[in-house]
């Protein structure tokens, strides 16, 4: 077994002065194991088995988040990791913290509501997600420092100058009214914003993010059983307490990862007459498959249609889709000579 990461932590304690611990990370044979090793009752060392597996991306998020548990009750490493070194002595970073934790505590509702319709707005006229414009965290910083000329835009994290080349004029006159209760520069943050508190906030943040993510893969990992069993929609939509819409979202992000879905794609057709998915097979050769609408009208009346008619015929065209796309990739596959029976070529 190669140990691969160690380090002791401390803590006080008020009937046994310092505490010492120690987390590890060793590697065998591709499988990752995390530990944590603490005196226990009696002075018996006590051995926790934060991990065990093969995913690296896993037992990093693990080790995060049970060390950011042991600084909650009081460890602190002996030898500061790095990426708590860059977090805590990297100016600029812990400054741009600051400002964000400020935002956070004194962002104005109004304003801030006032520039999240905004922004909602200008993303959907130019076809974007909203957070790729601008996210909840930076509308939170211009709305609790109200920027009022191009300059002081510019001093908000995440606001640079194309993007202000780009929605500078709007956002301004969205704040110029707008009441301001600090001034610029933004200078005086630095000593008006507790840097431990904006430290903690931020690792908080850290870990719901990573917590988000952590459950999202435990959806993935469930649902892609759900679906080689061949489980209907209609049975995954009370097992997951997720919309029907937001299924097929994360079926088709599913596909476009590579994962198999015919089982579940086999499922919800075996519904669907035979003639009405060849048509929609043959319109989608004729059509292209980046639009469902020109599809469906070829094989609907939509006036015809309720609600619910409506987006079932959509669903089933979304899965159709998937598989139609699926067998285009491998007929491409199927066309492409092997590289290792092509004969060598003359210099």
């Amino acid at each position: 077994m190669n140990l691969v990461f160690l380090n002791s932590f401390e803590k006080q304690t008020e009937h046994d002065g310092n505490v010492t611990a120690q987390v590890s990370i060793a590697e065998e044979f591709g499988e990752w194991r995390v530990w944590w090793h603490e005196p226990g009752g009696g002075g018996i060392p006590t051995q926790e088995s934060w991990y065990t597996g093969t995913a690296w991306d896993e037992m990093i998020a693990e080790f995060r988040s049970r060390i950011t548990d042991k600084r909650r009750d009081g460890y602190r490493p002996l030898v500061e990791l790095a990426v708590e070194r860059e977090s805590r002595h990297a100016g600029k970073g812990l400054f741009i913290r600051k400002l964000e934790y400020y935002g956070e505590l004194h962002a104005d509702a109004e304003l801030y509501e006032t520039l999240r319709r905004w922004r909602n707005g200008q993303a959907a006229n130019e076809g974007k997600s909203p957070f790729i414009l601008a996210s909840n965290r930076l509308i939170k910083m211009i709305s609790a420092f109200v920027p009022q000329t191009m300059e002081e835009l510019l001093q908000i994290p995440g606001f640079g100058e194309h993007k202000a080349g780009l929605y500078g004029a709007d956002i301004l006159a969205l704040t110029e009214s707008a009441a301001r209760p600090t001034s610029f520069p933004l200078d005086w943050v630095e000593e008006a914003v507790d840097g431990a508190a904006a430290e903690e906030w931020f690792r908080e943040r850290q870990e719901q993010r990573r917590k988000g993510e952590s459950a999202k893969q435990e959806l993935k990992r469930k649902l892609l059983e759900a679906v080689a069993a061949g489980t209907s929609l209609n049975e995954l939509e009370p097992l997951f307490s997720l919309s029907r819409r937001e299924l097929m979202t994360r079926i088709e992000e599913l596909d476009k990862e590579g994962y198999e879905l015919e089982p579940l794609i086999a499922a919800e057709l075996e519904s669907i007459p035979q003639p009405l998915v060849d048509k929609a097979w043959s319109e989608f050769g004729a059509l292209g498959d980046r639009f469902l609408r020109p599809v469906l009208k070829r094989l609907y009346d939509e006036k015809t249609l309720d609600e619910e008619s409506l987006s079932r015929a959509y669903e089933w065209l979304r899965l159709l889709r998937i598989r139609y796309r699926r067998a285009k990739i491998d007929v491409v596959e199927a066309a492409e000579p092997d590289a290792r029976e092509l004969p060598e070529q003359s210099a």
